[in-house]
């Protein structure tokens, strides 16, 4: 079982394994709307299927709940069931290069119970470079359903503001620079 990472040369090794389902999740905060999409059809790893961040792997905007808010526990196994993802399945999800996108849906998997997600190690931009197979189709996905095994738990702005003068969490910010500083 890959839990973290995975790197190009064992994900070859497992393309034609049916217990191996891998999902593209390249984003471009600058063209959010089809970039991902776009580059999904123009080549992708063989197999692999896609989600789209904003329409996907996050909630619907209320004006209050940020860029991409989380989507609740059964949002989430709809999807991770769309995507052909159930207990016996190893994940494996890529983005560009930078992991960022691959990490929320690692992530999210995770919050779940599902420890069998892995990132591809350097994404599509290693796989490419590495002349990897290289698919345009999309296959067909067999929809399964997805039981959440457990829900972690998850705190929201106002949790964290209150817990600022006990300093009872400890808050990381794991974006990357650029983003930090506004």
């Amino acid at each position: 079982m890959f839990t973290t990472l995975i790197s190009t040369s064992d994900l070859a090794a497992h393309l034609a394994d049916p217990a191996f389902v891998v999902v593209d999740v390249r984003h471009d905060l600058a063209q959010p709307d089809a970039w991902g999409e776009s580059a999904y059809r123009l080549g992708h790893v063989p197999g692999a299927r896609f989600a789209h961040v904003d329409r996907d792997l996050s909630a619907p905007k209320s004006g209050t709940n940020g860029r991409h808010p989380l989507p609740g526990p059964d949002a989430c196994a709809l999807l991770f069931g769309r995507l052909g993802i159930d207990a016996a399945k190893q994940v494996v999800a890529y983005d560009q290069g930078s992991g960022m996108y691959a990490a929320r849906l690692w992530w999210m998997l995770r919050s779940l119970g599902h420890d069998a997600a892995a990132v591809l190690d350097g994404g599509y931009a290693v796989w490419t470079r590495e002349g990897r197979p290289v698919a345009t189709e999309t296959p067909p996905v067999p929809r399964t359903t997805f039981t959440a095994r457990r829900v972690a738990s998850i705190v929201d702005a106002s949790a964290v503001a209150a817990s600022l003068a006990a300093r009872s969490f400890l808050l990381v910010d794991a974006r990357g620079r650029e983003r930090f500083r506004g």
